[in-house]
C-alpha cells in the first residue's frame, strides 16, 4: 500500500501525521510511505529522519496525494487536497468538524 504523509497546511498546525518511528513500522511490513519535503519540520523530524526510517521525500503536495492510497493528516483537508485525492483513496485524520468553516 502507498501511505501518504502530507505537509500539513493550515496557519499554526506543526504536527505531522506520523513520526519516522511509525515510517519503520509500516516500511517494515512492505508499505511504502511517501512524506511530503519538512512535512514534519514543526514537530522536530527531519526529511533525513524519515528517509533513513525508509520513507521517500516527495517534494509537493500533489505527489503525495496523488500517489497515496491512504493518507495520514492531522487537520481538514482544504478543497484543492481533495481535488487532488486520487479515486477510492483513504483520508485519515481530524477534521475538527465543529469549527469548520467554509473552506
Amino acid at each position: 500500500m502507498y501511505i501518504g504523509i502530507p505537509k500539513e497546511s493550515r496557519p499554526f498546525e506543526y504536527r505531522v501525521g506520523l513520526s519516522p518511528a511509525g515510517v519503520e513500522i509500516l516500511t517494515h511490513f512492505g508499505h511504502q510511505v511517501f512524506v511530503e519535503h519538512e512535512a514534519g519540520m514543526g514537530a522536530g523530524f527531519k526529511d533525513q529522519d524519515y528517509e533513513r526510517a525508509g520513507a521517500r521525500i516527495a517534494f509537493s503536495p500533489q505527489e503525495v496525494f496523488g500517489r497515496a492510497d491512504f493518507l495520514l493528516k492531522i487537520s481538514r483537508p482544504l478543497k484543492q487536497e481533495l481535488e487532488w485525492l486520487q479515486d477510492g483513496a483513504i483520508l485519515a485524520g481530524f477534521l475538527h468538524l465543529a469549527s469548520s468553516s467554509q473552506d
